[in-house]
């Protein structure tokens, strides 16, 4: 392969990087043949030196996938992160199928969750609107009595829930960030 080929391979497969930061890469690829050939190296043993420029380009377009999620965390940038990831290996593809299956799974689980938790710390404002509605007179201290364990179980649940979530949020970007290093195995420029 010359280096026209591989540049050009390089530059259709950087699909998912910003143009300035596609063609910042394009020229250290370029300076890189240059030293290579100063130092007497023919193209393709600077290519193969290099490897894949697929390869490349797919660890390139993870790494970047991965900067957009820590800049902006939505799920938009998190799937295109993990289906980045997904190209390097089978294994990784395997494994975040699963994970994505297990997360299908809990999917009622998590509606639950969202749906009960606001309701149980909004449940002394609601039993007030019941006693407006109703009369405060059909209230009695076991509604309240509940009413106050709702509250406190929901503080707590959502408090919880905050932070399980922050972690599992920090636990996927290390992932993410090692099976990059993994996939490396070498340093690109």
């Amino acid at each position: 392969m010359s280096k026209k080929q591989f540049l050009l391979i390089l530059k259709k497969q950087l699909w998912k990087l910003p143009k300035n930061e596609k063609e910042e890469i394009l020229q250290d690829y370029e300076e890189y043949f240059m030293i290579g050939v100063g130092e007497g190296k023919t193209e393709i043993q600077i290519v193969a030196a290099l490897g894949s420029p697929k390869q490349i380009a797919k660890e390139l377009n993870a790494v970047y996938a991965i900067k957009k999620v820590e800049e902006r965390k939505s799920i938009r940038n998190i799937f295109t992160a993990l289906f980045s990831i997904m190209g390097l290996s089978v294994i990784n593809c395997v494994i975040i199928i699963v994970s994505l299956f297990m997360l299908i799974i809990l999917i009622p689980f998590t509606l639950a969750y969202i749906i009960g938790v606001p309701i149980m710390i909004l449940s002394p404002l609601i039993l007030i609107v019941m006693g407006f509605v109703n009369g405060f007179s059909t209230i009695g201290s076991g509604e309240i009595l509940e009413s106050i364990k709702g509250l406190s179980i929901g503080s707590l649940l959502a408090f919880l829930g905050y932070y399980i979530a922050k972690f599992s949020f920090i636990l996927l970007l290390k992932y993410l960030r090692w099976n990059i290093s993994i996939a490396r195995g070498k340093q690109l420029l």
